[in-house]
């Protein structure tokens, strides 16, 4: 951000937009869907997204720094915690597991955009570094997420799109997902 108060606003008025209308109040993930301010209701077809909670958690967390509001870095933390718990998403070993109930060929936005998960808490560590406790849940549960895939789900320079393993062939989604797990990777690495 700028600095310039009117972006501090509009980024402020999107961060309560997502708080109000996008998460769900009992996971305290984010849904895929807005949910009618009229009936309370959502619309249908809707699920916990991944990749939409990662988004959020680097969201609220950079609006945190930059306004100095620290709810938005308590709700960031309250959303990382659940991310990282929730049994849903992850093996009983803690890996990332979505979409892998669907063929290797179909795109579901879970399944190839989990990365930005790892992504939002790697910005979530930089951030908190004085929160010793968070920070070293953060970057154990990224740490997972980087041996299952390096260890399990690859071919030389090949990641395959279910992190358990074995490789099942290229795909261009799994790529980037992978990105972003080694850059969340390198990002709590302290070396």
């Amino acid at each position: 951000m700028t600095g310039e108060r009117k972006y501090a606003d509009t980024a402020i008025l999107g961060a309560k937009c997502i708080k109000n209308w996008m998460l769900d109040s009992t996971t305290r993930l984010i849904k895929d869907c807005l949910i009618d301010a009229q009936t309370a209701q959502e619309r249908s077809g809707s699920e916990l997204s991944c990749h939409l909670t990662g988004i959020a958690i680097e969201g609220f967390t950079v609006l945190a720094s930059v306004t100095g509001d620290d709810i938005w870095r308590k709700l960031a933390i309250v959303i990382a915690r659940a991310a990282m718990f929730y049994q849903p998403w992850h093996s009983p070993e803690g890996i990332l597991t979505l979409g892998q109930d669907r063929a290797t060929s179909e795109n579901t936005n879970n399944k190839t955009l989990k990365g930005l998960l790892n992504r939002g808490l790697m910005v979530m560590y930089e951030r908190n570094r004085s929160n010793e406790l968070f920070c070293n849940m953060v970057r154990s549960c990224i740490n997972v997420q980087f041996n299952a895939l390096y260890e399990l789900s690859r071919i030389r320079n090949a990641y395959g799109m279910d992190w358990r393993g074995p490789y099942a062939g290229p795909h261009a989604h799994a790529q980037v997902a992978a990105l972003d797990t080694i850059v969340a990777a390198l990002g709590v690495c302290d070396i």
